[in-house]
């Protein structure tokens, strides 16, 4: 088996001692295993960017389960280094880039389809977080996803799932991060209630306990903060109710090394525990002189503020006892990642769910759809364009019209902002502002900052995407079958040329009149149009 190996590079890393990781259940198909590595295998990665610790899990698929190969953990502690205006402090925007060059290491040679990396509270947080976001892909050697707090809560409870037996029961899942905390209700596989919570073990200790010192009146006020914010769930989340609670990365498996470490309770956290922690913690004044058996030197620094969110949380929920989980973001990260390869796509779920509540026309919704795939799939071959992108374009014909829901002078834009808006499950930020701009461009105008907010590497196939769905917006205006043609398009460089049949526009002056106007406005995103006819 793999041996613990140390090493302190910035904040200090670790390759984590799998030996010690017996409680990972091979019922779920997460099995320790020490075979090296072969890119030629059915190998996939899932890399958590948090505020306090980034992570990464690499495994392969053998006889339909997963092995893990290598789990590497480094504390960068990136929302320490974040100040109130959103700007990161350079020494610790150094340290994260070098820890993204040494897990962008291991990962080479993984086939990027089977690579996620997200970023959490934190990236969320960041002023002008282009320039770093690209840093960072360029060091990890793959795209970083940013993801809202509900979404990683999703990926929480789907990781924490894959551990729990009792598929039937109702689970009551925490998780508290470096910089926020997810709490969730869910049945199965299935999430009923989500809420994330501005509030981690990073942030707390920062906002609370900035000067080391440990007092019973701060950590008082620290926790009433966040019982402020727990107020406003806690009644629904009692309501529903749940038949296990289950406790899910650092803070809360740190709190049950130490429990067990000092023979408070075993593989669990209780209440009677969480008052003994509390009580070690003010006897020993402050931060730097923290000593309890289990605490490790990497935890030492935030464990207070992780404390007091997790006695914010028994007390809201009026929990006695919480169960300890070994998987977290990371594993639902990467069972995420095999359903949109396996076309079991949250994804396309969000989409249908939101066609469905602003009651879409569906056949034209089809007519865009088929036309926009088709023009794709005439050009995408020889353009450097997948089935990533052709499925992007495939939700964005599909949601194009939700805004009609509220109003149609310049429905497009409703649209846009419904989409950017929505709390869309299994979507990035990036992905959802990439599907807003082409909903909310899909026709009239395009401004010269259409892309601004997108990272650079999207640009490209966002301008490849709308000169899809533009075109099939105009020949599909009439809502009739029978008025799209046949259409031939090609693209060398940047000039655009549509082949269409002499007879066909003889009868319809209005989609040519839409097809003049775009030879004008194609130009903002740098297209050359040209129409051209044929004789039957």
């Amino acid at each position: 088996m793999p041996t613990e190996q140390n090493y302190k590079p910035g904040y200090g890393s670790k390759t984590e001692d799998l030996a010690g990781q017996a409680a990972l259940s091979t019922s779920y198909g997460l099995i320790i295993t020490d075979v090296k590595p072969n890119p030629e295998q059915d190998t996939y990665a899932a890399v958590d960017l948090g505020s306090n610790s980034f992570h990464m899990l690499v495994t392969r698929r053998e006889h339909g389960e997963l092995r893990v190969l290598d789990r590497i953990k480094e504390m960068v502690r990136l929302g320490g280094g974040l100040d109130n205006a959103g700007e990161l402090d350079p020494v610790v925007r150094e340290n994260a880039l070098n820890c993204l060059s040494r897990f962008g290491q291991r990962l080479r040679g993984i086939p990027a389809s089977n690579l996620r990396a997200v970023g959490t509270q934190t990236f969320r947080r960041l002023n002008k977080a282009e320039a770093f976001l690209a840093a960072s892909e360029k060091a990890l050697g793959c795209p970083v996803d940013v993801i809202a707090g509900h979404e990683e809560a999703r990926l929480i409870y789907m990781g924490v799932t894959q551990w729990v037996t009792g598929e039937h029961e109702k689970k009551l899942v925490i998780d508290i991060g470096g910089g926020s905390t997810e709490l969730i209700i869910g049945e199965g596989f299935e999430p009923l209630e989500i809420e994330s919570l501005q509030f981690g073990c990073v942030a707390v200790t920062n906002r609370f306990f900035a000067d080391g010192i440990i007092t019973a009146k701060k950590l008082k006020r620290a926790r009433r903060a966040v019982l402020a914010e727990l107020q406003e769930i806690q009644s629904r989340y009692r309501r529903r109710g749940w038949q296990i609670a289950i406790g899910s990365s650092g803070t809360i498996k740190s709190a049950a090394s130490m429990c067990l470490a000092n023979g408070w309770c075993e593989n669990k956290v209780t209440l009677d525990a969480l008052q003994n922690l509390k009580r070690e913690a003010l006897s020993a004044g402050s931060i730097e002189k923290i000593q309890i058996a289990g605490l490790s030197e990497r935890r030492q620094p935030v464990f207070i503020g992780g404390l007091a969110v997790l006695m914010a949380c028994f007390e809201a929920l009026g929990l006695e006892r919480l169960t300890v989980s070994p998987y977290a973001l990371r594993e639902g990260l990467l069972h995420d990642l095999l359903g949109r390869l396996e076309h079991r796509d949250p994804r396309d779920k969000s989409v249908k769910a939101l066609m469905s509540r602003f009651a879409v026309d569906a056949a034209q919704v089809e007519r865009v759809r088929t036309t926009s795939l088709d023009l794709f799939d005439q050009l995408s071959t020889n353009h450097q364009l997948g089935d990533a992108h052709r499925m992007m374009l495939s939700w964005a014909a599909e949601l194009h019209e939700i805004g009609l829901a509220l109003s149609h002078d310049n429905y497009q834009m409703h649209s846009a902002y419904l989409v950017e808006a929505s709390d869309m499950a299994g979507f990035s930020r990036q992905e959802q502002a990439f599907l807003a701009a082409l909903v909310g461009h899909q026709r009239l105008d395009i401004p010269k900052d259409y892309a601004s907010w997108l990272p650079e590497r999207l640009h490209g196939p966002l301008s490849f995407s709308l000169l899809c769905i533009r075109l099939a917006w105009v020949f599909c205006r009439t809502r009739e079958d029978q008025a799209i043609p046949g259409i031939g398009i090609t693209l060398e460089g940047r000039r655009v040329q549509l082949l269409l049949a002499s007879e066909w526009m003889a009868s319809h002056p209005l989609t040519i009149a839409d097809l003049k106007a775009e030879i004008k406005t194609l130009k903002a995103i740098g297209f050359n149009l040209a129409i051209n006819y044929h004789d039957d």
